[in-house]
């Protein structure tokens, strides 16, 4: 569903005239409630994204309108346990970290697998203050850094491969063929969303149509679930903030 449609009339700013009742072209010829709706459209999207992103330690959503794909690299440094990460390459914000693989030497080629380890884990505190040094087999995870557990004894360019989940892109009131990156039969709860607000703003005694998109967005949303726990991976660059004096 593109964001709006003036011609097919099936755009999602479109769908939301059509769900509040307001006459053909009202939101798409009115800069102003553009730009409002706009907003909410971009909420509604924040509001759908712990569904996204609620789904195990393997990656299940990245959005389509990003050029290239959700892995990134980050070189270890020896004597370092801490990497803190940030934003991808496209200055992205990191929303979920999924899977850490990692170099066991300097002149390993072959990525393997870290274990994550919880912060109520016993060896958590060592993590994060490190005692020891060795080949990391483990990764903690908090905030927006990772502690590799044992601390590592040597350094290797691009020696983590990082696994995430990223922040949407997000529509501008300007935009017409833009489509939401996510599976199209969900595109309409971009639209419920913020038709539910307006009329509950608008209308707050119009029970019937709130009550009718409610029970639309409650249907799509359970298809929504579904559908996500079913999706799989993929591969890009991170940039991140080392701290050399740890």
């Amino acid at each position: 569903m593109e964001f709006s449609n003036t011609t097919n009339k099936d755009g999602i700013i479109q769908t939301i005239e059509f769900w509040t009742r307001l006459p053909d072209g009202e939101i798409s010829g009115t800069s102003i409630l553009l730009k409002q709706i706009t907003g909410r459209v971009n909420r509604a999207f924040d509001k759908i994204m712990p569904s996204l992103l609620s789904y195990s330690d393997y990656i299940r959503w990245d959005d389509i309108n990003h050029a290239d794909r959700p892995i990134g690299t980050v070189d270890i440094t020896s004597g370092q346990s801490d990497y803190t990460i940030t934003e991808d390459d496209n200055s992205l914000d990191i929303l979920n970290l999924t899977r850490v693989r990692i170099y066991s030497s300097s002149s390993a080629t072959d990525y393997i697998e870290l274990k994550r380890m919880n912060i109520d884990d016993d060896r958590a505190l060592e993590a994060m203050s490190p005692n020891s040094s060795g080949t990391p087999s483990h990764f903690l995870e908090k905030g927006n850094t990772i502690f590799l557990y044992p601390e590592p004894n040597y350094s290797s360019t691009d020696g983590l491969q990082l696994f995430f989940e990223r922040e949407q892109h997000y529509f501008e009131s300007g935009d017409t063929t833009d489509e939401p990156g996510i599976p199209k039969p969900f595109h309409e709860l971009l639209a419920l969303f913020p038709s539910y607000d307006y009329v509950l703003v608008h209308r707050p005694d119009d029970t019937n149509t709130l009550t009718a998109i409610n029970n639309r967005i409650f249907g799509i949303e359970n298809d929504l679930e579904d559908m996500i726990s079913k999706r799989n991976p993929t591969r890009s660059r991170l940039t991140i903030s080392n701290d050399s004096n740890k």
